[in-house]
């Protein structure tokens, strides 16, 4: 079975992933079909609470 990538027109930043199958339930609701989802945006690694050693410069 595979997965298909729905919006809503409510949370348009927000696109979710469901089984085939579950695809008329979630279209009842107001969520449609869309092709790929939008990239994530990427993440920085925060660098709070991480020590120096004397190795590192």
């Amino acid at each position: 079975m595979s997965d298909v990538s729905m919006a809503h027109p409510d949370l348009p930043d927000q696109p979710i992933t469901v089984r085939e199958s579950a695809v008329p339930h979630h279209q009842a609701a107001g969520w449609f079909v869309i092709e790929t989802p939008p990239p994530a945006p990427p993440r920085r690694a925060s660098a709070k609470g991480r020590r120096q050693t004397g190795e590192e410069s």
